[in-house]
C-alpha cells in the first residue's frame, strides 16, 4: 500500500520568475511557501518586475522576519519529519 502524502510541493516558472508552492492534503488552494529561502525568485537574465518575496505557509516576511522565523524552530518542520517521530 502507497504511503499518502500529507502535502504537496511545487516549484513554478512564471513571470520571470520562480514560485514554488506547497498545498496540504485537505486544503484546496496552493500558498507560497519555500523553507530554505525566496518564495518568489527573480530568474536572472529575465525580465521580471517582481521582487525577491518570502513567505511560509503563504504569509509573507520580509528576509529579517524570514530569518527570525528560521531560527525559532527547532529541528525539521513536521512534514519532514520521519515517520517514527509522529505521535499518534
Amino acid at each position: 500500500m502507497a504511503k499518502e502524502k500529507l502535502y504537496e510541493y511545487r516549484r513554478m516558472r512564471s513571470q520571470g520568475a520562480y514560485h514554488y508552492f506547497i498545498k496540504f492534503k485537505d486544503e484546496k488552494h496552493w500558498k507560497h511557501h519555500n523553507w530554505e529561502g525566496p518564495a518568489i525568485e527573480p530568474i536572472q537574465g529575465e525580465e521580471c518586475e517582481l521582487k525577491k518575496s518570502w513567505y511560509l505557509y503563504g504569509i509573507e516576511f520580509d528576509q529579517e522576519g524570514f530569518s527570525e522565523a528560521l531560527s525559532n524552530c527547532e529541528g525539521l518542520p513536521w512534514y519532514k519529519q520521519t515517520g517514527a517521530n509522529i505521535r499518534h
